[in-house]
């Protein structure tokens, strides 16, 4: 894997957590057809950018959902 392909993936996710829902491995794992070690490393990706929250879920998982700041 390198960085151009990592970077590509974070982009389909993000584009994904664009819709204001919340999404877990599983989903994202349905909706991208991207192996688990792909997501989490786009996930990286886009945490380390400060681009997403990560919070626990209901299930004892992890949910992922875009930071939105906004700007006055």
């Amino acid at each position: 894997m390198n960085k151009k392909a990592i970077g590509t993936n974070a982009g389909i996710i993000w584009n994904l957590l664009n819709d204001y829902q919340k999404w877990d491995i599983p989903k994202l794992r349905k909706a991208t057809g991207l192996s688990e070690k792909e997501i989490y490393v786009a996930i990286g990706w886009l945490a380390r950018e400060n681009k997403i929250e990560i919070e626990p879920s209901a299930d004892g998982n992890e949910a992922y959902y875009l930071l939105i700041e906004y700007y006055f």
